[in-house]
């Protein structure tokens, strides 16, 4: 049986300055200058700007609303969904570089090799699809249908992403299926070295906002601590829980679960 989740309700910030008053409301913000409207966005999502400085332009608003999304997050998310995810995120800047005459000459076949094995990854059969998994993932593709909308309304301080390569259902299915058996990131990422350099930066800008339960050396919580005393800590573990809240009843629309891509999302009716 299909699950709804809540989605934790947030309020735009009120801004003073640049003209606007506390009384403008949101027909007033679009009188904001871009870094007023890019400081809003931020503020809402609840992220730090300098934790986006690494972070390529087309990548900047996918990964604010990760961070968003592993602090609120109702379903249990565990560290392979969020890796899962940032790899998914990859096919975008792996294109690029396989269809730049430049980057080409400069990445050697690292990115082709990359960007066929998770083509690969993406094309395997489908199997039974895991609940719990299609749940975290859509909570997540409704927080960043949100943060788009946001965006869109604030004039879009941040660049639009490009959805067709942003999300993949299929793909991020499978490399959990893969993470949890048999590959790590590292196996992965190694044969392209500027993927694993972007892959760090944009998992440690999601770790810096994530709660202790992510799962890292430091991040174990007490309790957890004393539970499982004596066994072996990873970074790259996959078993660990983002967040161990159960779930909740809300409003949140689970249609998406295995869609290919979100412009499939962003086009389907919500659920009534």
């Amino acid at each position: 049986m299909l699950q709804r989740v809540h989605v934790v309700e947030v309020c735009l910030p009120e801004v003073i300055g640049d003209g606007i008053t506390e009384e403008g409301g949101l027909n007033s913000h679009w009188q904001l200058s871009l870094a007023r409207r890019q400081i809003l966005l931020l503020e809402t999502l609840k992220v730090k700007q300098s934790i986006l400085d690494p972070i390529p332009a087309a990548l900047k608003l996918p990964i604010a609303v990760s961070c968003y999304w592993v602090q609120h997050t109702e379903a249990k998310a565990k560290l392979h969904h969020l890796q899962a995810l940032l790899l998914g995120m990859l096919m975008g800047p792996l294109h690029a570089m396989i269809n730049s005459p430049d980057e080409e000459a400069l990445q050697g076949r690292g990115a082709e090799m990359l960007y066929e094995e998770l083509q690969r990854v993406k094309a395997q059969p489908g199997l039974r699809l895991d609940l719990d998994t299609a749940h975290v993932f859509c909570q997540w593709q409704c927080c960043l249908q949100m943060g788009l909308y946001l965006n869109q309304l604030l004039s879009a301080p941040l660049p639009e992403p490009d959805l067709t390569r942003l999300y993949s259902g299929s793909l991020v299915h499978g490399l959990c299926r893969q993470l949890l058996t048999s590959a790590s990131v590292e196996s992965l990422l190694h044969v392209c070295p500027e993927a694993q350099q972007l892959y760090d930066h944009m998992f440690n800008a999601t770790r810096s906002c994530a709660p202790a339960e992510l799962g890292l050396p430091k991040g174990k919580s007490k309790k957890r601590r004393q539970k499982k005393r004596g066994t072996p800590q990873s970074e790259n573990r996959v078993g660990t829980t983002l967040n161990a809240r159960s779930w909740h009843e809300g409003g949140n629309r689970f249609e998406l679960l295995m869609v290919g891509t979100l412009e499939e999302h962003m086009e389907a009716p919500e659920l009534e």
